[in-house]
């Protein structure tokens, strides 16, 4: 695995590409990793690269295995030269393939992947593959991880550090892996040589609800500071105050067109006095009328599109979202600063420079002495409402020649909620009545960035679809949704329902299911499969309340228990309270801790059964003359 921030890990086209019938992972075993790292002074270019031998010994666990071998590149990283070998031979025909890589809603101007075919057609055989190229610029030597997407049994990483070169490296998740390191001194080139010879590294794989590949794989973060070659003395990341330096190069002259940024500002808060309103205006339009496209320019694309390009495509990545909120907010004469950040997908914070700390970008305002933080990708969350993903975080802010180092808040714990009421009665066979729901937080982003997807049905149809969660019997009528425009309120819908399934019937005696929804009930962790933490989306704070009136002269004659189940990352409570002629189901779910650890899954497990068995307790009504 070379230094590309782990691009292999999240491309969906490795898969597509696997011809063998056998997966991947199974078919074939990388039985030798030997990649080597060596700084060397270019003279004609004068500059530091990186020179990078990777090489992979692939051995087929089965016959007839077709594997794709596939290396990515860029406008820092050249491939100079490519080998491979099966059994000892060139493949007839050998011609691998260079395109230019793009998913879905995912473009880079630079991304580009080399891939072949490896045919092993023997059980037993082995190809060699030889990727030697140059890494253009340090700053972009960031990581190097000892896994790959298929098993490693032996493997070798060997970087050679001239004197004349200034690095640190750090090490991360070594801990239960068998890694060993040696240093020696080359007196010929005068360099430091750092290796690492580990051995059985299991294949990276993606599973959901993980967390990122930072907290999981052994890796190196690689931290250039200096140089000095070719009668230079280079400077890249010796400080953070190195990094921002580089950074606000970057963002220098990006705003673009200041009549047409003050034209539009001055439409969006035309009739607004108060200085929030005209704040949330600016915001809320490059929410909800800037498309997000993810888009690099270079490895990291740290440089932001200009703002007014942003606004006349409609379109633009975190970057040019963040560029154009801020542009807009200083054409309104408000404080806004670029922030650089790394979500809690990352590892790492700003005590290790490098640009591996990021990979997110935002708009800071100062108003009135306090911070708001403004992310504009976060379509339908709103002012001063923080996504999980970076609460918490440490962002890097611009502050001219300087910058401050400052941290998004956490939310609090009621920012986000998901709430039902329900007043029902019986009818028949069935339960019917009126239900109210609320949500807030990052509960309503997700129910309205559904909503809003699919504008082109019927919202009031596919509203009925979503509360009754694809279910025939349960059936919704006088529907009352609020705005699904309006970020600053929260999300309500008010309408009349028919369970149709909610209650069974034997003789006099009713059998009454009061919860239709059972959040949670299929969230048992399949402990042996599952090989890290898991992680939840967000917190949850889910609060249903259901009133049965009962028939007249009835009573209940079975009352199911209480659930009382409080861990320091989750609670789970369900109540009954009977009162005169009526009867409240009340249950509230809390995910407090949005990481799950490996070491509380068997627990997590059992709550979710005794969670389960509660769900599966039914309310027994009857006749108060039984």
């Amino acid at each position: 695995m070379t230094i590309k921030l782990l691009i292999t890990y999240t491309l969906c086209m490795l898969s597509a590409m696997q011809l063998s019938a056998v997966e991947a992972d199974s078919a074939v075993t990388v039985t030798s990793l030997k990649n080597e790292f060596r700084f060397n002074w270019n003279s004609k270019n004068n500059r530091v690269e990186i020179k990078q031998k990777l090489n992979s010994i692939y051995t087929s666990n089965a016959y007839q295995v077709n594997y794709t071998v596939s290396e990515f590149y860029n406008n820092n990283i050249s491939i100079d030269d490519i080998t491979c070998k099966v059994d000892g031979r060139t493949p007839r025909g050998f011609k691998p393939e260079y395109t230019y890589y793009g998913s879905d809603d995912i473009f880079y101007s630079d991304e580009r992947v080399c891939y072949f075919p490896l045919e092993l057609a023997k059980k037993g055989s082995t190809g060699s593959v030889t990727f030697e190229e140059t890494l253009n610029d340090p700053r972009y030597f960031t990581n190097i991880y000892f896994a790959d997407e298929l098993p490693v049994q032996q493997g070798e990483v060997t970087i050679e550090i001239p004197r004349w070169m200034k690095l640190d490296i750090k090490e991360f998740n070594f801990n239960g892996f068998n890694i060993k390191k040696s240093t020696t001194y080359n007196s010929n080139s005068d360099a430091d040589i750092i290796t690492y010879i580990f051995s059985n590294i299991p294949a990276m794989k993606k599973e959901p609800h993980s967390p990122g590949p930072t907290y999981i794989y052994p890796h190196l973060l690689i931290m250039c500071k200096s140089a000095t070659a070719g009668g230079k003395q280079i400077t890249y990341f010796n400080t953070l105050a190195d990094q921002y330096s580089w950074y606000r190069e970057l963002v220098k002259d990006i705003a673009g067109d200041p009549s047409l940024l003050s034209a539009k500002t001055k439409e969006l808060t035309a009739g607004l006095t108060n200085d929030i309103d005209k704040i949330k205006a600016i915001f809320y339009y490059v929410q909800d009328n800037i498309r997000y496209i993810a888009f690099e320019d270079g490895m990291a694309g740290f440089k932001p599109e200009k703002a007014d390009e942003v606004l006349r495509k409609k379109y633009g990545d975190c970057k040019g979202m963040a560029n154009l909120t801020k542009a807009l907010l200083e054409a309104a004469g408000y404080d806004a600063r670029l922030c650089w950040l790394g979500t809690k997908h990352l590892a790492y914070d700003y005590q290790t420079p490098s640009m591996a700390v990021d990979n997110h970008m935002i708009c800071a305002l100062n108003y009135k002495g306090k911070t708001y933080y403004l992310d504009a990708t976060e379509t339908y969350l709103g002012f001063n409402e923080y996504a999980e993903r970076v609460q918490g975080r440490q962002v890097l802010m611009e502050d001219g020649d300087k910058y401050i180092l400052g941290k998004i808040p956490y939310a609090p714990q009621g920012q986000n909620l998901s709430s039902e009421t329900s007043k029902l009665h019986i009818i028949g066979a069935s339960l019917a009545g009126k239900v109210s729901n609320v949500w807030k937080g990052e509960d309503k982003e997700g129910v309205l960035a559904g909503l809003n997807s699919i504008k082109h049905e019927n919202i009031e149809d596919v509203t009925k679809r979503y509360l009754a969660a694809g279910s025939a019997d349960y059936v919704i009528s006088n529907l009352v949704l609020s705005s699904t425009s309006n970020p600053d309120k929260d999300l309500t819908a008010v309408y009349d329902v028919e369970r149709k399934s909610g209650i069974s019937a034997f003789g006099k005696e009713y059998y009454i299911d009061m919860d239709n929804r059972k959040e949670f009930s299929d969230a048992a962790i399949a402990i042996d499969n599952r090989k890290n933490d898991y992680w939840f989306s967000g917190k949850e704070h889910i609060i249903t309340e259901v009133e049965l009136t009962l028939p007249q002269n009835y009573k209940a004659s079975s009352i199911p228990p209480d659930l009382n189940i409080s861990k320091p990352g989750y609670e789970f409570r369900i109540s009954y309270v009977s009162s005169l002629g009526k009867l409240t189901y009340k249950k509230t779910l809390l995910i407090k801790n949005t990481l799950l650890a490996k070491s509380n899954f068997a627990q997590w497990n059992q709550d979710i059964e005794l969670l389960n068995k509660a769900y599966n307790e039914n309310l027994v009504i009857k006749p108060v003359s039984q």
